[in-house]
């Protein structure tokens, strides 16, 4: 079900791992939001989200090509909110205030956490 007063909200993902893009697209797709894009790293979703409306990215901090802070420093200049997630033990050192990110989550993302996070970065944005 979709959050309570935030409807349908689009999300943009980045991960290079397949299985995990694909695992947290039907996570999200459990709490009623839509997937818009499935991105394999950060240079690939800057121009998923150019092409298309995007409520909210949640994207992996280590990707080839272009790393997650780097897109979403770009992202925070178009006014798309930003959700990290990692599995580096270093993601709780993530300083938010200084960083282009409303959130962060560690891996494994579940439900609860991803839910969380969605309504942090609605308020923010």
């Amino acid at each position: 079900m979709a959050e309570q007063g935030a409807g349908r909200v689009k999300i943009a993902l980045a991960d290079d791992e397949p299985d995990l893009r694909s695992t947290m697209a039907r996570l999200l797709g459990l709490l009623g939001h839509e997937v818009v894009y499935s991105a394999s790293n950060g240079a690939e979703l800057l121009q998923a989200c150019a092409d298309q409306h995007v409520d909210l990215v949640i994207l992996d901090l280590d990707m080839p090509v272009m790393d997650g802070l780097t897109a979403a420093e770009e992202l925070a200049e178009r006014g798309i909110p930003a959700v990290l997630v990692s599995g580096h033990p270093d993601i709780e050192e993530v300083v938010l205030e200084h960083e282009p990110v409303v959130t962060r989550i560690m891996k494994p993302a579940t439900v609860d956490k991803l839910r969380d996070a969605i309504r942090v970065a609605l308020l923010r944005r």
